[in-house]
């Protein structure tokens, strides 16, 4: 597809301490993501290091991509644990891909994806009352990056886009001073600093510029209690599947995706197997 929204996979190899069965999941979805976004949004480019690069080539993936771009990754192991930084190319996609969108490799579309003109689009908003997102300004912030105490609402940014240029770079620069040097506060949750820079910047800033925080599907999460305060979102993303769901929830969700690459996309359920088996 040559036209549409752009969209980015952004990606760093990390060392996986997930489960096998989530690890396979992941897997699968990825190529969902992929397919999915083809044909409901528009072309999709991959921008990751070469290790990523050269594992979704042994999967298959690699070359379902309309564009690849490697991420230099040169030195920057000195500033970033990339354990900590999970998420730290999508700050970095920001500003090489200003004006695209930026979707997780783990979210897929269910239909054709239709972004509004103006606004900062995220893919849904999360509450902000939940103790993890509490007392921002007492975390350990050696660039002063500028944050809310307790902001109202976080955008999730498993699909996002910046409301213009300018904003994509001013947050992907933010973000990643907030994080040089790996910063972490005692007591608080290991995954706040890049939760920060990913999401919270983002939502924050975009108030700041003056531009509207999108709820592109409409739904909120509740951090406290894990659970949806509306519906869920009409768009497939795993991340919840992290936190250490049960066999036979990952295995549903393993058979729903596979199915729909079948049924939908026309990859055979022997192919998959084929490739679990042997990656």
């Amino acid at each position: 597809m040559a036209e549409g929204v752009r969209g980015v996979h952004a990606y760093w190899q990390l060392p996986s301490r997930l489960p096998r069965a989530y690890q396979q999941l992941s897997r699968v979805t990825w190529l969902l993501s992929i397919r999915s976004w083809q044909r409901y949004a528009g072309p999709i480019t991959l921008y990751a290091d070469p290790p990523t690069m050269e594992w979704l080539d042994r999967l298959g993936w690699l070359s379902c991509y309309d564009q690849v771009e490697t991420l230099d990754d040169r030195d920057l192991d000195q500033r970033y644990d990339r354990v900590a930084c999970f998420a730290l190319p999508k700050l970095l996609a920001l500003d090489r891909y200003p004006d695209a969108t930026l979707v997780d490799t783990d979210a897929y579309l269910y239909s054709r994806l239709r972004l509004p003109a103006t606004g900062s689009v995220f893919a849904h908003l999360e509450h902000g009352d939940a103790d993890f997102y509490s007392r921002l300004r007492e975390l350990r912030n050696p660039a002063q990056v500028d944050l809310p105490d307790s902001p109202p609402a976080v955008g999730n940014t498993s699909l996002f886009r910046a409301a213009n240029a300018h904003l994509a770079r001013r947050i992907s620069h933010a973000g990643l001073s907030f994080l040089a040097g790996n910063p972490t506060t005692p007591g608080r949750d290991v995954h706040l600093h890049m939760t920060v820079a990913e999401q919270v910047l983002a939502t924050h800033l975009t108030t700041v510029a003056g531009q509207q925080v999108v709820n592109l599907f409409d739904a909120l999460w509740c951090p406290r209690t894990l659970r949806w305060l509306t519906e869920p979102p009409r768009f497939g993303h795993l991340w919840n599947l992290k936190r250490g769901a049960p066999a036979e929830q990952l295995l549903a969700a393993y058979v729903l995706v596979t199915q729909t690459l079948w049924d939908e996309y026309g990859v055979a359920p022997d192919r998959v197997r084929a490739v679990m088996e042997r990656i």
